[in-house]
């Protein structure tokens, strides 16, 4: 795509002379990057744009529990190809903090209205748990926590019964809904009426983490997703939430751990899916190999691809043992 030039309608048959147009010029609204004097040059050479016109990448920092967890902070920032589905820019955050895709996610736009229970209030939480009806769905009359869920596509019995349990609390009747293999990227986050909203990635929805994300800026084209920064190990799957992570990084401070802090050693070194078997001693908390992170990121798709033929492979081997 040609460089644009300032103060210069990108239209080659503009009939205003160089240096006349009007500033600022008209952007393309697509790849923000040519320019044009007026809408009716923008029609003349949308012919010949069109062949080169790529949307640009959003930059997005992702931000895993940021109240939570803190020391230190598990964060990543994105190069996302605009035209990616959110079911690719999923694999990619799997890829890219280290998760074992064992459970099911969504990503959604959150209710400025939604007021949660206080954290404190036990009855509170158990409340708004049970606000199902007959069908295990929310009524209309509960409190809506999401304006958009944007949801993983594979239903059945791929993922544990907790996701599967969680998943009626998460939708409500006035929540609209798409399918993560259908919507991209763009069509999400230049929707005005989602813009300056909270963004969030959940993933698990026992543990329930939480990936809130902001878009910092737009970047140039890439047909694959590219980590450009970070900071913190990745953490452990089935950990038990943001507290059971904190307790396991403590488990590995103590200078006289308990009996239940070194099993919970043994158990991230040699149990868990994404475990570390070198533990979280000393600067191991800080450790992430981002080179690593992007080669896995450009076979993303071919490695996710033998990931879920491994998976089905050993669910089959477990029923036939099962006799189911």
């Amino acid at each position: 795509m040609p460089t644009p030039t300032p103060n210069k309608c990108d239209n080659p048959s503009c009939p205003l002379p160089e240096g006349s147009p009007p500033t600022p010029l008209l952007l393309c609204s697509r790849c923000r990057a040519t320019r044009y004097c007026s809408q009716t040059c923008q029609a003349a050479c949308w012919a010949s744009h069109k062949r080169q016109c790529r949307r640009l990448n959003y930059i997005i920092k992702f931000r895993l529990a940021p109240a939570h967890i803190t020391d230190p902070r598990v964060e990543r920032t994105l190069s996302c190809p605009a035209n990616a589905p959110f079911y690719a820019l999923h694999l990619a955050l799997q890829t890219a903090f280290g998760w074992a895709t064992t459970h099911s996610f969504d990503f959604a736009v959150k209710d400025p209205a939604y007021v949660p229970p206080p954290p404190g209030d036990l009855l509170a939480h158990v409340q708004q748990i049970m606000a199902v009806d007959g069908r295990g769905e929310r009524p209309a009359s509960a409190p809506r926590e999401y304006l958009l869920r944007v949801v993983d596509p594979v239903q059945g019995d791929r993922f544990s019964g907790i996701d599967r349990a969680h998943e009626p609390q998460r939708r409500h009747p006035h929540t609209v809904e798409k399918k993560s293999d259908d919507w991209c990227l763009w069509q999400l986050l230049e929707k005005r009426e989602y813009q300056g909203k909270e963004l969030v990635y959940t993933y698990d929805f026992g543990d329930n983490w939480e990936h809130y994300f902001t878009v910092e800026g737009r970047g140039e084209f890439t047909d694959h997703f590219v980590c450009l920064s970070g900071t913190g190990h990745p953490v452990g799957e089935d950990v038990g939430g943001n507290k059971g992570w904190n307790d396991l990084k403590a488990a590995y401070l103590a200078e006289r751990p308990t009996e239940d802090q070194r099993d919970s050693r043994k158990w991230y070194e040699t149990r868990t899916r994404n475990g570390d078997p070198k533990g979280l001693a000393g600067d191991r908390v800080n450790v992430w190999d981002m080179a690593q992170v992007n080669r896995d990121l450009v076979d993303m798709l071919d490695r996710f691809e033998r990931m879920a033929d491994q998976a089905a492979s050993e669910r089959d081997m477990l029923r036939d043992r099962l006799g189911v």
